[in-house]
């Protein structure tokens, strides 16, 4: 289900919130929060509930004999923390990578015929709440977090519905607390809060970056048929530079509003990245918790930077290649995140660690983020090549007529309709707007939005305007990772 869809914001929303509020006891309502967040998937393909639970059933169950072992046989529970990684990484790996694998095979053996793919229906949001149930065994191992009380608010932990889909990535020693104690009236600071976020990012979905799509998909889906050079490619390439960045900002605000509806405070996951100072700063602000996540479960557990320069340059490398493959089953994810490892090494050997916004150099982190996105976004490596090639006047420039016109067949932006060469001003106001204007969690502390009741007639017509666009029910980006 999908949070820009009508039957999600005015049938299963309302339902939800109904029977959180009104419902007494503790089990109760988390067994009524699981049931409504497991309806909430199977309305994408019910069969994979049962996956889903499987996940769910087993790290439980390691964390179990984790917690049983953890002061009296270290090494058992090493185990077990093993035991439930290895579970949760062969359930992602056979959905989500097995296809991918049988490919590269047969693209690089000699093989005297092909493996036959298995055409494995890839299931929604698996690579989050495998992290997520994954990250519970790893954290009860370490000593950061206590047990869950049961299976049942274990279940209520991976399955809360604003966050399974498509993050953020919730650790338990984060959330058990608020689970452990549910207010059993509305805050209604909270709840005014919450719907502000859901308002914003319902807006950053429908209004801008479903318009942003709307050049940026047929761009990177028919480059192969035109001849595209200079001006239209930075065009098409800014407009998917600015849909994944609204898209994704609109889940994660929409995500964390949700959650303060039903009294729960999640992690920020999405900090203005394109204001970044350098490249360590971008991945400090974009997907936060995958980042940290990466950090804590993988960096820092290869060494990080204590074993000397040439081993931290090559942890980085592995742990961004790695971050790219989790994206996706393709190389062009996994050339997007060496990409960014080459940029994190490179900044490291160079420059050292950057705290002070440069212009130039901040410049230069934007432009060469937005090369990434090329790999990220193309569905093919001649796509891509095509389409750096064209950025780096390697197909020459054209003139600004032609571009106009061939733009003016797509499906612009209608929000900028009423002006002239109106893609150029809306690339500018996204420019203007991922880098000058607050984000959404300052405008809510800076204005108090919580507090002051004039904020509610703005909510509400904001909120009217998002529902007057949401009839195409266009997906997340991220929710096919």
């Amino acid at each position: 289900m999908l949070f820009n869809s009508l039957i999600f914001l005015f049938v299963f929303l309302p339902i939800t919130l109904l029977g959180w509020y009104t419902i007494k006891g503790q089990s109760y309502r988390l067994l009524w929060i699981t049931i409504l967040s497991l309806v909430f998937y199977a309305y994408w393909n019910w069969m994979f509930i049962g996956l889903l639970l499987l996940s769910i059933g087993i790290d439980y169950y390691c964390g179990l004999r984790i917690t049983r072992h953890v002061n009296t046989d270290n090494k058992l529970a090493k185990k077990w923390m093993i035991t439930s990684i290895i579970s949760n990484l062969l359930i992602l790996g056979f959905f989500k990578y097995c296809d991918f694998f049988i490919k590269s095979v047969n693209l690089l053996s000699f093989l005297p015929s092909e493996i036959s793919y298995l055409n494995i229906i890839l299931p929604v949001g698996i690579s989050f709440y495998t992290f997520q149930s994954m990250s519970y065994s790893i954290d009860l191992y370490r000593g950061d977090a206590k047990p869950a009380n049961s299976f049942l608010t274990f279940s209520a932990y991976v399955t809360l519905f604003p966050q399974m889909i498509a993050g953020p990535i919730v650790r338990y020693k984060s959330i058990a607390e608020q689970i452990n104690n549910i207010s059993k009236t509305i805050n209604w600071n909270l709840f005014k809060k919450g719907l502000f976020y859901l308002a914003i990012g319902l807006f950053r979905k429908v209004i801008i970056a479903d318009n942003f799509a709307k050049v940026a998909d047929p761009f990177f889906d028919t480059f192969l048929h035109f001849d595209h050079a200079f001006i239209i490619s930075w065009l098409g390439l800014l407009s998917y530079t600015f849909q994944i960045y609204f898209d994704f900002s609109a889940y994660s605000e929409m995500a964390i509003g949700l959650g303060l509806m039903l009294g729960f405070k999640f992690p920020v996951n999405f900090n203005s990245p394109y204001r970044a100072v350098s490249f360590s700063d971008f991945w400090t602000r974009w997907h936060i918790t995958l980042s940290e996540f990466l950090r804590d479960n993988l960096y820092i557990p290869l060494g990080g930077n204590r074993n000397g320069n040439i081993n931290t340059y090559k942890f980085l490398l592995i742990t961004m290649l790695l971050g790219g493959l989790w994206h996706g089953a393709s190389w062009m994810f996994i050339i997007w995140g060496l990409l960014h490892g080459i940029y994190l090494t490179i900044e490291r050997l160079i420059f050292g660690k950057i705290k002070k916004r440069n212009f130039i150099y901040s410049s230069l982190v934007f432009f060469f983020v937005c090369i990434t996105w090329i790999f990220f976004r193309s569905p093919n490596m001649d796509t891509a090549i095509g389409i750096v090639k064209s950025c780096f006047l390697f197909n020459g420039i054209e003139s600004l007529v032609p571009t106009y016109e061939l733009l003016s067949i797509k499906c612009l932006p209608t929000f900028t309709s009423y002006i002239p060469f109106k893609h150029i001003a809306a690339i500018t106001l996204g420019l203007f707007t991922v880098m000058i204007i607050p984000n959404t969690n300052v405008l809510i502390e800076r204005y108090n939005v919580h507090n002051k009741s004039i904020w509610v007639p703005i909510i509400i017509v904001i909120f009217i305007v998002d529902v007057l666009f949401c009839f195409k029910n266009s997906p997340f980006i991220y929710f096919q990772f």
